[in-house]
């Protein structure tokens, strides 16, 4: 009788280890259902296009950067629209080029805008500018071109109190006008001037109305205690600046694109300068002299650029005054240089020697170096830098960040493997080296010794077996299912 309550009794356990799995069984089952309806939604929820995703705020963001085709784009959806005709900041840069004849049109994206700081935009004294005259308060940028003149006329009486940007295309007679805005704009802070020729008349100003400059002198067409950024262009050589008699004490960029930069430099004092920009003229003949004036002026610049004219043919006196750019900025750290500024001028027979003298050789601080329309199809281009880099780095000078930058992508295709080795040495003789719009071979060495980095999508070499297929299909284990496991159960 034992031995049969015994085996009752593990029966019994049998039975209940029995429901114990059936019951882990049946939880497990509902817990697959559960996950296979959260893996259902997150499908759906994944059909959604990914825009359509983001908030409103990050919406309106984008929007702006195309604002140009908001009526559009309020087409696309409800909510498209709803986002567009609720953000005041999308209707607020206003051309009126497009509103020629259109002024309800004007008037009712104005009325969009409500408050938020208006960009304006006119290329003559359009009849559509009353439309805009009520809301000059708001008006945060504002560019004139054209008949600027008969533009100041219509703002003669009128105060700029939001204006931090001008942009003017200035033409003869239209300077003196210009000065009055000056003293109706207190927020002014960035100043661009286009087309400048004579200097002024300044007929009619007091002494103390713009500034610490005496009256009748050219330099009084600067608001200079309030601008942080200034771009001149056009012809300054008749000015007959005075030396150290521009002061501007918050000034942080410059940008010049005149034919006598030096007497400009000469005639300012900007403690705070940071930025400084030379641009290249079409058919401007510059007037080319040593810089007058003490070698500290300007040691608070650490940025500069030097760009060419837009047929990027080379220019002997433009040459000429870069070198004694680098001989000003002398505490450059960052340096962004056309091709043509860095070679010598023979450099249609580039052959470097030691003896050779690069101007920007005296920026001792220089950290980054960005050289645009680098080709390296030009061997001369490729041979010349390398061997610069290599005497810099043989002489102990800093290594330098270096940027090089194509602007003729499709030609370069045909120097990839001249790139690699060449970008091999400069890696080398360098901090790093970036290649943007430059093709580069699979095989380049991109070592992160050096904290090297390739931007470039690399550009793959025939016959290489060293690419991934990503169109390789994916091999995969069978999956048992419980059904299957209790068939094998059964066979047991």
């Amino acid at each position: 009788m034992k031995e049969l309550s015994n085996a009752r009794a593990e029966l019994a356990r049998l039975q209940c280890v029995e429901l114990e799995l059936l019951q882990d069984l049946l939880d497990v089952r509902k817990a697959l259902a559960a996950q296979k309806v959260v893996i259902d939604e997150l499908i759906k929820a994944s059909a959604v296009p990914p825009i359509n995703r983001l908030p409103n705020e990050l919406l309106a963001q984008i929007f702006l950067l195309i604002s140009d085709e908001r009526e559009s784009l309020a087409t696309v959806s409800r909510r498209w629209r709803v986002v567009i005709m609720e953000t005041p900041t999308i209707w607020s840069e206003i051309c009126l080029s497009h509103y020629y004849s259109r002024p309800d049109l004007l008037k009712l994206h104005l009325d969009r805008s409500r408050q938020a700081p208006l960009t304006i935009s006119l290329h003559y004294n359009q009849t559509e500018l009353e439309v805009v005259l009520p809301h000059v308060n708001r008006i945060h940028t504002l560019r004139i071109f054209g008949s600027a003149s008969d533009v100041f006329d219509e703002f003669a009486s009128l105060a700029f109190p939001s204006l931090e940007n001008l942009l003017v295309d200035l033409e003869s007679n239209s300077i003196d006008r210009l000065l009055s805005i000056y003293s109706r704009s207190p927020a002014l802070k960035c100043l661009e001037l286009a087309g400048l020729d004579g200097p002024p008349l300044v007929s009619g100003l007091t002494a103390g109305l713009l500034g610490n400059s005496p009256p009748h002198c050219p330099s009084r067409i600067f608001p200079a205690e309030s601008l942080t950024m200034l771009s001149l262009l056009g012809f300054t050589d008749s000015w007959n600046f005075l030396p150290d008699s521009i002061h501007f004490p918050i000034l942080e960029s410059l940008t010049f694109q005149i034919n006598d930069p030096m007497s400009f430099l000469e005639a300012i004092v900007a403690p705070k300068l940071e930025r400084f920009r030379f641009s290249v003229g079409h058919g401007v003949n510059f007037s080319c002299r040593a810089f007058n004036g003490p070698a500290s002026k300007f040691d608070s610049v650490f940025h500069l650029s030097f760009t060419p004219s837009p047929t990027r043919r080379f220019n002997q006196d433009a040459s000429e005054l870069v070198k004694e750019f680098c001989q000003v900025f002398r505490g450059v750290r960052y340096a962004n240089i056309h091709i043509t500024y860095l070679l010598p001028p023979s450099h249609w027979m580039l052959v470097y020697r030691d003896d050779h003298y690069i101007p920007i050789d005296n920026w001792t601080c220089l950290e980054s170096l960005e050289i645009r329309d680098f080709s390296f199809i030009r061997a001369e281009y490729r041979k010349y830098l390398v061997e610069w880099f290599t005497k810099r780095r043989n002489s102990g000078q800093r290594r330098l960040h270096l940027k090089l930058v194509s602007d003729d992508f499709a030609s370069d295709y045909l120097s990839i493997r001249e790139t690699s080795n060449a970008y091999r040495v400069l890696q080398q003789c360098c901090a790093s080296v970036e290649l943007h719009r430059i093709p580069a071979s699979s095989v380049m060495d991109l070592s992160t010794l050096t904290g090297s980095l390739l931007l470039s999508p690399p550009v793959f070499e025939l016959g290489s077996d060293n690419r991934t297929d990503l169109a390789a299909p994916v091999q995969t284990r069978p999956v048992k299912t419980v059904e299957g496991l209790l068939a094998q159960l059964w066979t047991l």
